[in-house]
């Protein structure tokens, strides 16, 4: 279907997405202007995709966009389209408007807000501390503990019990409890499920494979759906119990993603050349500003405050 959004050609996304970011931009000539006009009127599809892409950031003519970034931020938007309701306006800025957790917060037994990290007490005397944005649902039976992650994280200070088996799972893999203190974290846009153990063991399976973790050791499920085990630092890892989040030597763009699950609304990164900036330090996840300030004053970036609900970092 003409101008449809969903089936508009990749090779024309790329040429509108190039449009948009030489029309913004300060040395865009009378003559780019002429042969715009000219591409625009060659099928209803460029105008339709110049459209969306420049809707992205109507407001935003001051900060210069390469084109290959407005390509992925546009695929990013659908990628997460169930993530998001949408765009909408909010005084003049462009804004998105997250969905919020309720769903999962309805169906569990315990949940926390974002930003929000406390640790709660099973009936077996298991302690639980739960991340931002964490929902989790317990169910004991005579012979298994049960718990289902449905979002966020969770570290797990098992109480000892051989003839009740401590299983967490989140749909796409289970981590029995070997008499143990280890963290799941359930998969989201930009994490994947992962594994962490800080004690003890931890049997986990995942897609028919299985592995068992010892101390120090992590399992995280690759795009391709494999089991891959790694050594860690499960102290940093699980930081966010004591309320800080320690990087070393991790790329921004992961560092920028992490900060934005302890925040209402959206951090986004512009310019996809900095991403892979490295970053070390150790921040208070309560004050996500001042995160944000020190990377400012201590990286080339720019970071731009459009409201309580959208800040842009941009290279400088």
């Amino acid at each position: 279907m003409s101008g449809d959004r969903q089936t508009i050609d990749d090779s024309i996304l790329e040429a509108a997405a190039a449009w948009v970011a030489r029309l913004q931009s300060d040395d865009a000539t009378a003559a780019d202007r002429k042969a715009f006009d000219v591409w625009i009127g060659e099928h209803p599809d460029h105008r339709a995709a110049y459209d969306e892409l420049r809707a992205l950031w109507s407001d935003l003519e001051d900060v210069p966009i390469s084109e290959g970034r407005l390509g992925e931020l546009r695929a990013q938007r659908r990628r997460r389209v169930g993530g998001f309701v949408g765009l909408c306006l909010a005084g003049g800025l462009a804004i998105l408007s997250l969905t919020t957790p309720y769903g999962d917060r309805w169906r569990a037994d315990y949940y926390t807000g974002v930003g929000e990290v406390r640790r709660i007490a099973l009936e077996d005397g298991t302690e639980v501390d739960l991340n931002t944005d964490t929902a989790l649902v317990v169910r004991y039976e005579q012979g298994l503990r049960r718990v289902w992650l449905l979002r966020g994280e969770a570290f797990f200070n098992v109480a000892k019990n051989p003839q009740r088996p401590f299983v967490v799972e989140d749909g796409s893999l289970s981590a029995t409890a070997l008499g143990t203190r280890y963290s799941v974290g359930s998969a989201g846009a930009d994490f994947p499920t992962d594994v962490q153990v800080e004690e003890g063991r931890v049997q986990v399976e995942a897609a028919g494979q299985n592995a068992i973790l010892g101390a120090g050791e992590a399992a995280t499920i690759d795009p391709e759906g494999r089991l891959s085990l790694t050594k860690t630092d499960v102290a940093a890892g699980t930081a966010w119990r004591d309320g800080k989040l320690v990087f070393s030597r991790r790329p921004l763009r992961q560092v920028l993603a992490t900060l934005e699950r302890y925040r209402h609304g959206r951090i986004l990164l512009l310019d996809g050349s900095v991403g892979d900036l490295e970053v070390s330090g150790i921040f208070d996840l309560h004050d996500t500003d001042d995160a944000l300030q020190v990377l400012e004053a201590s990286l080339p970036l720019r970071v731009l405050r459009l409201s309580g609900l959208m800040v842009v970092v941009q290279s400088r």
